[in-house]
């Protein structure tokens, strides 16, 4: 708790670096108990619903008379960022219906006062302290502020230009610029990522009518709490704080409800330039709030590791390997998550350490306090340091009242701090060390820092992480390739194989093996059953993801880093020994048969179907890549080992991986699993020719039991190869969207569909380009002859340039964020590979669409968008 205030008041008014130590007590092998009396606060509620906390104390005849409004940066809603609740307190005693400014003062100081205020996350605080002779004219101004303020305009210009100043001078000191970096770089949800004072742009954004409705909103008695410490008598002052807001009413308040913080699941940096000479970082872990039973651990914990020149990391780094200017520690806990956080301010000029190396002493410190007997006297200690931080904040009448203000605020509870020393007193060495273990983990940590901008900024992993290298691809021992892209920012690899053929290896006859047969091959090998082989995969915290598509069939599977060697070995078994189980075959059938029933509760899934089945005649595309229930009824044990063993052709196959691993190694390990010896030509491959297109000027009807209608239309598309795919594929993304041509004239203008667009399928031949709607029955005619217009005057004038510049930024963008993971751009290589486009295939592509000119992209949709050249289903309730 007392770490607690210490932190907010540095946190805004401080260089949180620059913590003080108190002299250390003397040496004791065990803390002195502590029995402090019961608090003898006593609460009211009046009857608007505003609270009061009295305290009476008579060692001296002064009194601290003080407002907590249960808003702050987390409570401003709409105005998250803005710094709204700053700027009010700021403004509150500028005047009110009774008062003017200069008033308000010159109250205060006649009764001898002084008044000040601040922000924070949760709370603003309002307190003036003085002799208690005039305690009820203080009350009187202080309620007065509360609820009758009146936000002068004149004094919102000058107010507001003060604060400008205050944002400069948070601007120019690192200490403040460093604690905000550490919080919007920790918190990525919680408004806690938002500074108290706001972001200058959007400050400027505020008007006073937007402060004014804040106050309004927040400034009410259900929402206020006032207490008063000193020499005064609880029912008076409960009686005249009634007296004077007894014409205020309760309001309706809803309290704020903003996001909470999820769990941290991995390293969080962020390094900045700051004109400075001296280079300053936090090492920060989440922690739970101030009700959460490791409170007392960790604060004694903090004190241990960080607080005073005695502590273990002061003694390392300052003292012995004069490492460091000043090293401290504190334990955050709010009633939200918090944070534990090591402040590192470094010494000036060249020699000094790099970041790395001071991080790696704080860890290796932190993990010697965890693992390592802590001696009694050192545990006592900072025991003993709580207690007198405890007993120096209790001095005065102003503590007091902010330690009642805080215990109410954080659990409701006006003993809160006497239960606090007590789970104090409770925390043993087993305990410190639990919660160290528990919360200081390595995806948990954050690290910030601020550099002299002449030095080179820190790395964001350790010197021995190598940086995301290259696509490469390398042929192996056994004679297939591999595709690798190691990336180190997280301890994660993905290992995929991939084969040539998906649907193009189906005919009408086996329509639904591939899918049945990719179904199996987890569900048994010789030396494992279903059961174990799906128990591996989840010990390794993995899944194996299989895909079956129109050109190729893949499985993959992504582990820790560690956990590769087993990964490959147990992807190596079932792809290479499947045991087809009977009653597995089954089972899997069985699904596949209901997952057929299941499309036909999907009006697009049953257009789509329809259309293949229709527009691309005999060839493998038309099909289903489910089956049929007469297909699948037919494919049994034999056909489906026949089947695989087709696949096993290394020329055929593709290895990818991504992620943290040695390329080297993965090759090694790929070549022991995947012996040259099991992988076996599978004989001839080719591809079944051109489809022979089915078009008709008329649509093709079927009838659905839902009420949805669904118009499909498509063309002969492309192949992967196509000089044109480019072209289309700007075509499909400009068509696609909530602000394309289509949607507007269908939509939006015309009220015809609920949805709009269009879709590509690429093959190794030729595939389709579809226009569908989702619509009515009465309108689906309609709407057909809608799309079958805009695909005449797409083929007559083309895109506009804007539309064509507005998909090239949405494609270049959904290939930025599919480039995310390394797994997923050497997937995609492999397939490019696969499909003998090349390994540079994905970067060539992408330079195609950001530079085709206008025309040509329009010279090809004439030559690929023809309407006589389409066929139309549609698929709508029965009559």
């Amino acid at each position: 708790m007392p770490r607690l205030l210490l932190f907010l008041s540095a946190l805004f008014l401080m260089n949180a670096c620059d913590f003080k130590s108190k002299p250390a007590p003397a040496p004791s092998t065990s803390a002195p108990r502590v029995d402090l009396p019961p608090s003898s606060a006593q609460l009211f509620e009046l009857p608007n619903g505003l609270r009061l906390i009295v305290e009476e104390d008579r060692t001296s005849p002064v009194v601290s008379v003080q407002a907590w409004c249960e808003a702050g940066s987390l409570t401003e809603g709409r105005h998250l960022g803005a710094g709204i609740s700053h700027i009010l307190e700021h403004m509150l005693f500028k005047g009110t219906a009774r008062r003017g400014n200069s008033e308000i003062a010159q109250t205060i100081q006649a009764a001898g006062g002084s008044v000040n205020a601040y922000t924070t996350f949760d709370r603003t605080v309002y307190f003036i302290d003085a002799p208690s002779s005039g305690w009820k004219t203080l009350l009187d101004v202080l309620a007065d502020a509360m609820f009758h303020s009146t936000l002068p305009t004149e004094e919102y210009a000058k107010e507001q230009e003060v604060i400008r100043r205050e944002f400069a001078m948070g601007f120019d000191d690192p200490g403040r610029t460093l604690q905000k970096l550490l919080f919007e770089t920790a918190f990525t949800r919680h408004p806690f990522k938002y500074p108290v004072i706001g972001h200058l742009e959007v400050y400027n954004q505020l008007t006073r009518d937007d402060v004014l409705a804040y106050y309004k909103k927040h400034y009410v008695p259900n929402n206020l709490t006032f207490i008063v410490v000193g020499d005064v008598r609880a029912e008076e002052v409960r009686a005249e704080l009634e007296r004077l807001t007894a014409a205020i009413p309760r309001a309706s308040y809803q309290p704020e409800v903003y996001p909470q913080e999820p769990p941290q699941l991995g390293r969080r940096e962020a390094h900045r330039p700051f004109p400075t000479d001296v280079r300053r970082m936090f090492m920060a872990w989440h922690i739970p709030g101030i009700t959460h039973p490791d409170l007392h651990a960790l604060d004694v914990a903090a004190i241990l590791a960080g607080e005073g020149a005695s502590s273990r990391l002061h003694r390392r780094l300052v003292e012995t390997d004069n490492l460091l200017r000043a090293i401290s520690t504190f334990s955050y806990t709010p009633r939200d998550s918090g944070l534990w956080a090591v402040s590192a301010v470094f010494l000036p000029g060249p020699a000094t350490p790099g970041l790395d190396r001071i991080e790696a002493i704080i860890l290796e410190e932190l993990t010697r306090l965890q693992s390592q007997p802590i001696p009694d006297a050192e545990l006592a200690k900072a025991k003993r340091r709580v207690l007198v931080d405890r007993a120096s904040e209790l001095k005065t009448a102003a503590g007091k009242a902010a330690a009642l203000g805080s215990s109410w605020l954080a659990a409701r509870d006006l003993d809160f701090d006497n239960a606090y020393l007590k789970g104090i007193e409770t925390v043993t060495a087993a305990d410190v060390q639990r919660v160290l273990r528990t919360h200081l983990t390595p995806q948990n940590l954050t690290v910030v820092s601020l550099h002299p901008p002449a030095d080179t900024p820190p790395a964001a992993q350790a010197a021995d992480k190598p940086a995301a290298s290259p696509l490469a691809q390398r042929k192996l021992a056994n004679g297939a390739t591999l595709v690798t892209l190691p990336d180190h920012k997280v301890p994660l690899a993905t290992i995929r194989i991939s084969f040539l053929g998906g649907m193009l290896r189906e005919n009408g006859a086996s329509n639904g093996i591939g899918t049945l047969t990719t179904r199996l091959l987890d569900k048994g090998t010789p030396s494992r059953s279903a059961e174990q082989i799906a128990s591996q995969v989840e010990s390794l915290g993995a899944s194996i993801d299989k895909l079956f598509g129109s050109n190729s069939l893949s499985l993959g599977i992504e582990v820790l880093s560690a956990d590769l060697p087993a990964a490959v070995e147990l992807l190596a078994d079932i792809t290479l020994n499947p045991a087809f189980p009977e009653d597995e075959i089954e089972k899997e059938r069985t699904k596949q048969l209901s997952d057929i029933k299941l499309e036909q509760d999907q009006p697009l899934s049953i257009a789509r179907n329809a259309l293949r089945s229709r527009l691309f005649g005999v060839h493998p595309y038309a099909l289903n890549p489910l089956g049929s229930e007469k297909t699948l009824a037919t494919l049994d044990r034999k056909t489906l080992q026949a089947y695989h063993a087709a696949h096993l052709d290394p020329s055929r196959m593709v290895f990818s991986a991504g992620g943290a691993f040695d390329p080297d190694e993965a090759a090694r390990l790929i070549e022991r699993h995947f012996p040259a010896a099991r992988l076996t030509a599978g004989g001839s491959f080719e591809l079944p020719g051109e489809p022979k297109w089915s078009f008709s000027a008329e649509p093709v009807t079927l009838p659905t039991p839902k009420q949805q209608a669904i118009v499909m239309t498509g063309l002969p598309g492309l192949s992967v190869a196509d000089p044109d795919r480019a072209a289309l594929e700007i075509a499909d993304e400009a068509l696609s969207d909530l602000a394309s041509r289509l949607f507007i004239r269908i939509r939006e203008k015309q009220s015809l569909a609920y949805f709009v667009g269009t879709s590509q399928m690429i093959g190794l031949e030729r595939g389709m380009f579809m226009f569908y709607a989702g619509t009515e029955a009465t309108k689906a005619e309609k709407v057909r002859t809608e799309i079958l217009d805009e695909i005449t005057q797409i083929a007559a004038k083309g895109l506009t340039e804007a539309e064509i510049e507005r998909a090239r930024a949405k494609l270049h963008g959904k290939r930025l964020l599919q480039d995310q993971a390394a797994a997923t751009t050497a997937f995609k290589a492999a397939l490019n590979i696969l499909y003998s486009l090349g390994l540079d295939y994905e970067a060539a592509h992408s330079e195609r669409i950001r530079t085709l000119p206008p025309a040509e992209i329009n010279a090809a949709l004439q030559r690929r968008f023809l309407p006589a050249q389409t066929l139309t289903v549609i698929i709508q309730p029965a009559p």
